[in-house]
C-alpha cells in the first residue's frame, strides 16, 4: 500500500495552529525532517539568553553553521546580563548576526558591554528595550531605521555635560517612549532632542524626579503634535537613589487627566 502524505500547505496550517504549544511542536520535530522547518518558525520565534556564558556556548554548539541557524526565525530576542559581548568579540558573527529578522530587541543588564555588535542587527527592529549608559545607546537606536517603540532603563545615566556626536540620521520614533533612569532623565532627554529625525511619540512614560520638570516640558513640547498619552511616575528626591516602593502616577491623555497611587 502506498503511503499518503499531507500537501505542504495543509501541514503548514496544522503546525501554525500549534504555535503556542511548544511541547507539541517539539514532538512534531521528531516525526519527520520535513516537519522541522515549519516548527522551528514557532519554536524559535522568541529566543532569550540569560546571565550565563554557557547559554551562548550551548547555542553555538547546537547551531554551528550561521547560515542554517534557526535564529532567522526569531522575532523577539532578549539578552539579559551577558557580560562577554565586546566590539571585537571573535565569535560575535556566529551567534548574534544570524538574528537578522528580529522585530523586538531587549538588551538588559549588560554591565557596560559594547553595543557595537548589535548595531543594525536587523532592519526590521521596531521596538528596543535597553538598560545601558546614555551616549552609546543612541548610536544603537539610530542603526534601526524602522524603530518605533523605545524603552530606556538606565539607573546611572551620564552627566548632562558629557559631549557626544549626534548621529546624522535617526528613525522617526512614532510609537512609545518608556524612560526610567531613576536619577533624572535630563541627560537622556537632551540626547533624544538632539536626534536629527525628530520625535513623534504617541505615548510617553517617564520617571520624573522633582527637579526634572524642565526636561519633561521640553520632551512633551517636542512631541506635542503627536502625543496622545502621557504617564509620569513622580518621585521625591529622597527616593531617587533607590528603586521606589511606592509612588504616584500622573496619567494625561488628550481631554483626560487622572492621578492615582501606584505600587511598583
Amino acid at each position: 500500500m502506498s503511503s499518503s502524505s499531507f500537501p505542504p500547505e495543509i501541514l503548514d496550517l496544522i503546525v501554525d495552529h500549534l504555535h503556542d504549544k511548544p511541547t507539541t511542536l517539539k514532538t512534531c520535530c521528531v516525526v519527520s525532517k520535513s516537519w522541522v522547518p515549519r516548527t522551528r518558525k514557532h519554536l524559535f520565534a522568541h529566543v532569550e539568553f540569560r546571565a550565563s556564558e554557557s547559554n551562548i556556548e550551548m547555542w553555538t554548539r547546537a547551531f554551528p553553521d550561521p547560515s542554517n541557524s534557526p535564529a532567522h526565525h526569531t522575532r523577539t530576542l532578549s539578552i539579559h546580563g551577558i557580560p562577554v559581548v565586546t566590539a571585537t568579540d571573535a565569535g560575535v558573527e556566529s551567534w548574534i548576526r544570524p538574528f537578522h529578522n528580529v522585530e523586538h530587541l531587549r538588551l538588559e543588564h549588560l554591565d557596560r558591554a559594547s553595543l557595537v555588535p548589535f548595531h543594525g542587527l536587523s532592519p526590521a527592529v521596531r521596538s528596543l528595550r535597553l538598560s545601558h549608559t546614555a551616549a552609546e545607546v543612541f548610536h544603537l537606536v539610530c542603526s534601526f531605521p524602522l524603530l518605533e517603540d523605545l524603552a530606556l532603563i538606565a539607573p546611572y545615566p551620564e552627566s548632562d555635560g558629557d559631549e557626544w556626536n549626534a548621529p546624522l540620521a535617526s528613525p522617526r520614533l512614532t510609537g512609545s517612549l518608556d524612560l526610567r533612569t531613576f536619577r533624572g532623565p535630563r541627560p537622556v532627554v537632551r540626547r533624544l532632542l538632539d536626534l536629527p529625525g525628530g520625535l513623534h511619540f504617541s505615548e510617553i512614560t517617564v520617571l520624573l524626579a522633582n527637579d526634572d520638570n524642565e526636561s519633561l516640558t521640553n520632551l512633551v513640547s517636542r512631541c506635542s503634535g503627536t502625543l496622545e498619552f502621557l504617564t509620569i511616575l513622580c518621585l521625591p528626591l529622597s527616593m531617587v537613589s533607590s528603586t521606589p516602593a511606592t509612588g504616584q502616577f500622573l496619567t494625561v491623555t488628550r481631554g483626560y487627566r487622572h492621578v492615582s497611587d501606584c505600587f511598583s
